[in-house]
């Protein structure tokens, strides 16, 4: 939506579709109990729910620091602090989510293209890559779901019911309405 102050846009939107799905996964940890927040899955032992909600964590506190301080040096996602207790404790973890909720709301006013630089290692070079705050927020909303798509199915592993839209990208559910409303008009 415009700013009617500038005539620009600004981050509001992407602020809100991150906090919505940020908001799902703090739900969800209300219900999963802890013990399967640190159950391990899979053949290698290596799928555990606290593990994603902590990665998720991590990516939404690197970006919230670098835009809230740029004298702290540039966006770089592999500088994380992976804080162990956030893979073990689902309501801290749930806590801190809805701390980033918080901050994130500070965001919603930055002007769209806010420029940010970020570092990005590649074929082990360290890279400088120019990027924007709305960017990463499209960045983070993608990378965000993707992770819930797989606690909703380790979740539901261990017998916990996770809602239809939980770990659903928007665009995925406007085409599943797109595609009911087809069919609604067919019928």
């Amino acid at each position: 939506m415009p700013n009617s102050s500038s005539g620009s846009f600004n981050c509001e939107e992407l602020v809100a579709e991150n906090a919505h799905a940020i908001n799902q996964l703090a739900e969800l940890l209300f219900v999963v109990p802890g013990q399967l927040y640190r159950q391990t899955f899979g053949a290698k032992n290596q799928h555990v729910i606290g593990k994603h909600v902590r990665h998720i964590i991590d990516h939404y506190m690197a970006l919230l620091t670098a835009a809230h301080r740029q004298s702290a040096g540039p966006l770089d996602y592999e500088k994380r602090e992976r804080e162990e207790r956030l893979e073990l404790d689902n309501h801290a973890a749930c806590n801190k989510l809805l701390a980033i909720i918080n901050s994130l709301g500070r965001l919603a006013e930055v002007p769209q293209n806010t420029l940010l630089t970020m570092e990005h290692l590649s074929d082990e070079q360290r890279r400088t890559v120019s990027t924007s705050i709305d960017r990463e927020l499209v960045f983070l909303a993608s990378h965000t779901i993707h992770h819930m798509a797989i606690i909703a199915m380790l979740a539901e592993q261990g017998g916990v019911e996770v809602s239809d839209g939980f770990g659903v990208h928007p665009s995925t559910l406007r085409h599943q309405q797109q595609l009911q409303m087809q069919m609604a008009r067919i019928a």
